[in-house]
């Protein structure tokens, strides 16, 4: 095309209007899949004999069918489970005609062929299976670990299905829209206990062991399906009529009475939230020492990773306490966000868990203000915000062509993106409204699918409001605005353009942006008005060019804001005044202008040293976030040390204010931010800090008790960067020996964190030991390549011990864990290495991220080119004036 007549159609597409269109609701018939829908599963009776010492498992099943259509095949997934045997047969027992089998192992669907034509009606389907018993999660796998009193080594069992393997424990129609009533009978040995998403029904002693049957699931998806077993004991407690426990292995119940007590809030809170009862008699939260990371919304059985789920008064942080009520409300949501209501498909997938991620932050919130969860919720948004300006971002919707690909929407944009777009839009549209909508949304769709025009339809209904247009905007098309304010003779005028970082040619969009502002001048106690800007530009109502007005006010917006030069200069004369979140939301668009180039680094800098005198946890973490990222990008740079003295400048007389040790009667916060300081001041060489902390790790050895929780991670943490061969092997004995996941990971993550090369090689080859939980291997190597300053050392490990390395990573970290190495290179060239070894070795799935990953690095070598100097020019100008 000739570059005038590109010119030209450039310019006709800015003046077009942006045309987006909502989905259709739900409908099975027409919902993406690969399988055909005229045969649907109504309900499966499940055979599970599991041999842990073999680490294989048969099993068999009876499918109850709705035959809608003649046919004489019926098509289901399976992956890495062989059928033995399949017969087809009346509800009656009669008519029994065996199946032929043939397994298209690259598209996971067994096609079972049969003689005679079933004519539409019920019908029962009878398969016999066998697998194998992973050491990833995937499907059923196995978790080692050493039992709590007497160390000795114990083996648990444990499932994950999401996204599409629950075809590698059953035969299934594994695809969200699928819904059907699933009942689990297993034999197991005698001493084992086991969970599933019901309650137990029947227990009966066997030769074998013993046979647990469970009670029947109402209808749900197959990724929701979970069975735990082992010498496994719980703690109950109840709310609002419904059974809730805590599972551990033995000797370690205690540990989950915090995630118990915060359990029976969460539920009471949610029940009176959705307007929909919790649905099942029980709710188990399942604590497993391996096998996969995070935690998994399983209903009536949510899986947790052990340090997620348990809370040790005597060795715990507050930040463990955080974390676990902040995952446990994350997966309670779910219960109703993603399992009583199930998105239709995984280009929906944000319907789970961009809803999960803002109802578990509210709920967070709610009960534990001292956290402040809100306020810092923003750093994960501006994660979400800076992969959205890049060009290989894409919609919180994006397609997915099969459930394989699927792995790769569980990202940034899903969670945080969806999260925060939810929050802006509950602001515009006013809590009452909101809620009253989410439930009609569930009143509606209970028990059932649904797609993103659902949601919309119920929220517009409810507000009275136009909700499909404003929001199609945000979630059908890739990236975010950025917002003006400039002053004329009429008064301010706002307009928007899209942002972006490191684009050359990007598409020109537009959105309908509810934009919070406030007067300076008015009270923070009054609530800013909200207007909507639904084209290019507008005067803001009711301001006047006399005013200092701040755009974003209370930081509830998903949009950046640029001022010009005399408004921020006004603006910094103000903001140590300010609420926290418009100082954090200053910083935070202040910095990410300095990434796209539009302003310089002074502007973050000038405003840095305005605020330098408060004491907020949500600012000072968005400082030393950058502060660490620039530190990053010096690596090798001879400039480094002057840039770390600066950033120690900044950071010793906040810690100075706070002291090591806590004061009687302190926030939350303030502890939270005490251990943010050393952390940082430890990575930036503070001597006394580094002292410090040695001092203390010294008194810790000879008496644990000497160390309060609050400061373990973190000084082990300053102990292991700067850690000779003598404390590094300090370290690792006292990581052997524990039997605590939670302190397993804080010693090892301490040895990833060391500086020293050859500590970095002695510590990467204990991710294929096991000495760590599967899970462990690859945040262990992704820690050495992050954290620990060696993503060569970590890079070139994880390609030599690839195939060993696979056997421990689950889906999500098959498609995460390169990139995730990767991602600390600021060098172009590694960039087109990522892409040429995810060409050869990584799965479709995967492709997405390695985009993402790759643009990242690409963007680095240009910052670091471009600001490193303007950074050194500054500091080198401030250091001469003082």
């Amino acid at each position: 095309m000739p570059l005038r007549f590109r010119c030209l159609v450039a310019l006709f597409t800015l003046l077009l209007p942006i045309r987006l269109q909502a989905e259709a609701p739900f409908n099975f018939a027409t919902t993406p899949g690969k399988l055909p829908k005229n045969v649907v599963p109504v309900s499966y009776d499940i055979q599970l004999r599991p041999d842990v010492e073999k680490r294989t498992f048969t099993g068999s099943e009876t499918v109850a069918l709705d035959v809608r259509q003649p046919t004489k095949t019926i098509a289901l997934n399976v992956n890495e489970v062989a059928i033995s045997s399949a017969k087809l047969r009346g509800t009656n027992g009669q008519d029994e005609q065996p199946a032929g089998i043939a397994i298209d192992a690259k598209e996971q669907i067994a096609t079972l062929t049969f003689a005679k034509e079933i004519a539409p009606g019920a019908w029962q389907l009878a398969l016999d299976f066998s697998g194998t018993i992973n050491q990833s999660g995937q499907g059923l796998f196995y978790a080692t670990y050493q039992e709590e009193k007497t160390g000795a080594k114990k083996t648990m069992l444990g499932t994950q299905m999401e996204p599409a393997d629950a075809r590698r424990l059953f035969p299934c129609w594994d695809e969200p829209s699928f819904r059907a009533k699933f009942r689990l009978t297993t034999t197991l040995p005698a001493n084992f206990a086991a969970f599933s998403n019901m309650p137990v029904q029947s227990e009966t002693s066997t030769p074998e062991g013993k046979k647990v049957r469970f009670e029947e699931t109402p209808p749900m998806a197959s990724y929701l399906v979970v069975f735990c077993a082992g010498e496994l004991e719980a703690i109950h407690g109840e709310a609002d009529g419904v059974k809730i426990g805590v599972v551990t292995t033995q000797g370690k119940t205690e540990t989950g009475r915090y995630a118990l007590e915060s359990a029976e809030k969460i539920l009471h809170y949610y029940d009176e939230y959705f307007g929909i009862k919790y649905p099942l008699p029980k709710l188990d939260l399942i604590a497993v020492p391996g096998g996969f990371g995070g935690a998994m919304e399983n209903w009536g059985g949510i899986t947790f990773y052990e340090s997620a789920l348990l809370f040790d008064p005597a060795k715990s942080s507050e930040r463990t306490k955080e974390t676990i009520f902040e995952v446990t409300a994350h997966e309670m949501a779910h219960q109703w966000f993603g399992d009583l209501v199930t998105m239709a498909w995984w280009d929906n997938l944000w319907l789970n868990e961009g809803f999960a991620s803002w109802m578990g932050t509210k709920c967070s919130d709610h009960f534990n203000p001292q956290w402040q969860v809100w306020l810092r919720a923003s750093a994960e948004k501006q994660s979400a915000m800076t992969t959205d300006a890049l060009s290989s971002t894409h919609p919180i919707q994006q397609p997915v062509k099969t459930e394989i690909e699927a792995g790769s929407a569980f990202d940034e944009i899903t969670y945080q993106k969806g999260q925060s777009f939810l929050r802006m839009l509950e602001s515009y549209l006013g809590e009452d409204g909101f809620r009253a909508g989410i439930r009609g949304y569930m009143q509606a769709h209970k028990f059932s699918n649904s797609t993103t025009a659902d949601l919309w339809n119920a929220l517009g209904e409810a507000s009275k409001k136009t909700v499909g247009a404003l929001a199609a905007s945000w979630t059908e098309q890739p990236g975010l605005p950025l917002v003006s304010l400039s002053a004329g003779g009429a008064g301010l005028t706002i307009s928007q353009e899209r942002f972006t970082i490191h684009q050359k040619n990007p598409k020109p969009l537009q959105w309908k942006i509810p934009i919070a502002w406030r007067d300076l001048q008015t009270p923070a106690s009054t609530s800013p008005p909200v207007f909507l800007l639904e084209e290019k530009s507008a005067l803001l109502p009711e301001a006047h060019p006399g005013q200092i007005v701040k755009l974003n006010a209370g930081d509830a917006g998903y949009y950046r804001v640029a001022y010009d030069a005399a408004d921020f200069e006004k603006l910094l004369s103000s903001a140590p005044q300010w609420p926290e979140a418009d100082k954090v939301n200053l910083l935070s668009d202040t910095w990410a202008l300095v990434e796209a180039d539009h302003r310089p680094i002074a502007n973050y800098f000038q405003l840095v040293e305005t605020l330098r005198d408060g004491d907020g946890l949500a600012q000072w973490e968005q400082i030393t976030a950058t502060l660490s990222y620039i530190d990053r990008l010096y690596i090798g740079n001879e400039q480094r040390p002057a840039f770390q003295a600066y950033a120690r400048s900044l950071l010793k007389p906040v810690f100075d204010r706070l002291g090591w040790d806590a004061k009687p009667g302190e926030e939350a916060a303030k502890g939270l931010l005490r251990v943010n300081l050393i952390s940082h001041l430890g990575d930036s060489g503070d001597q006394e800090v580094m002292n410090g902390a040695q001092e203390r790790f010294q008194k810790f050895i000879a008496d644990p008790k000497t160390l309060p929780p609050d400061l373990r991670p973190t000084v082990l943490g300053v102990v292991g960067r700067h850690a000779d061969p003598k404390t590094w092997e300090t370290l690792h004995e006292l990581g052997l020996k524990t039997k605590s996941i939670e302190e397993k990971g804080i010693y090892y993550g301490a040895l990833a964190d060391a500086l020293a090369p050859d500590l970095a090689r002695k510590t990467l080859p204990l991710s294929l030991t096991d000495e760590l939980p599967a899970p462990y291997a690859m945040q262990l190597v992704m820690e050495v390549s992050r954290f620990g300053e060696q993503p060569g050392l970590a890079w070139e490990f994880s390609q030599a011990h690839r195939k060993q390395l696979d056997l421990k990573l689950d889906a999500l970290g098959k498609v995460y864990f390169a990139p995730g190495v990767m991602r600390s290179f600021s060098e172009a060239g590694r960039a087109s290495e990522l892409e040429e070894y995810a060409r050869k070795n990584l799965p479709p799935d995967a492709k997405s991220e390695i985009g993402k990953a790759a643009e990242e690095i690409r963007f680095k070598a240009d910052l670091r080119a471009r600001l490193l100097p303007a950074i050194s020019k500054w500091i080198a100008a401030k250091t001469s004036r003082s």
